[in-house]
């Protein structure tokens, strides 16, 4: 982690695993080009965003079942259910072309 990174997020779920698996980066609700660019972003954020940041890192939970999901979507997941649900970070460089 750097100085550089980011986590754009609402979801407490995401945030407390992240700080968990040592991701402490300032937290912002809604971002836009200028807060994204050149740095490493945690979170989900629009391809057309995506192309501003030097990387995007995101959340998948391959194990993670409906209820479970609707669940995270309102924050409400454990880091251990979370790590029980197979979390794991997947990196990506988003280039426009």
């Amino acid at each position: 982690m750097s100085s550089s990174d980011i986590i754009v997020t609402k979801n407490q779920s995401l945030i407390a695993w992240l700080n968990d698996k040592g991701v402490k980066a300032p937290v912002l609700e809604y971002a836009n080009p200028g807060d994204v660019a050149h740095r490493h972003v945690y979170g989900i954020v629009p391809y057309w965003m995506a192309a501003f940041a030097e990387c995007v890192s995101e959340v998948t939970m391959p194990g993670l079942d409906r209820t479970d999901r609707d669940r995270f979507n309102r924050g409400a997941l454990s880091v251990q259910e979370m790590d029980a649900a197979g979390a794991e970070l997947v990196t990506y460089r988003v280039r426009r072309v």
